[in-house]
């Protein structure tokens, strides 16, 4: 359920945390095409939604010690070894009480991505956007596209 409504060179969004960040992942993977116009619109909403998100960010941040295990299985799995799932899990197994931290902390994040909240954000003309835009990042941004 979300609500647009639009003024002359923004909008409001009504929609998820989720929806949220679906829209900067949209954003930040048309950074790189060319269009002085377009490219500062999506700057300027890329630092919106920076802001409006950092919340949500901080919340889903692993900690320190949570790190460095998650390395350590990495590290294990990358190799591909023989017996690396049962290393993985032995290394699970004694740190349970941080693994389970940690999908307590997800599923809160998960919990907050279905929040419902609104970000004001500079619609991008549709006469702005680049030729070589494609339709995979034209759908990932055209609840701000007018």
């Amino acid at each position: 359920m979300e609500t647009i409504n639009a003024t002359r060179t923004m909008t409001t969004i009504k929609t998820t945390k989720g929806e949220l960040v679906n829209i900067i992942n949209g954003l930040f993977a048309v950074q790189e095409l060319k269009g002085k116009k377009f490219s500062l619109t999506v700057s300027k909403n890329i630092a919106i939604l920076k802001t409006k998100l950092q919340e949500l960010e901080d919340a889903g941040k692993p900690n320190e010690e949570f790190m460095k295990l998650a390395e350590q299985v990495n590290e294990i799995a990358n190799k591909n070894e023989e017996g690396a799932k049962e290393q993985i899990d032995k290394i699970e197994e004694d740190n349970q009480e941080l693994v389970t931290a940690r999908r307590e902390q997800m599923d809160s994040v998960a919990e907050m991505m279905e929040e419902e909240d609104e970000a004001e954000l500079h619609i991008i003309n549709e006469d702005t956007l680049p030729e070589d835009i494609t339709a995979q990042q034209i759908n990932k941004l055209i609840k701000i596209i007018d």
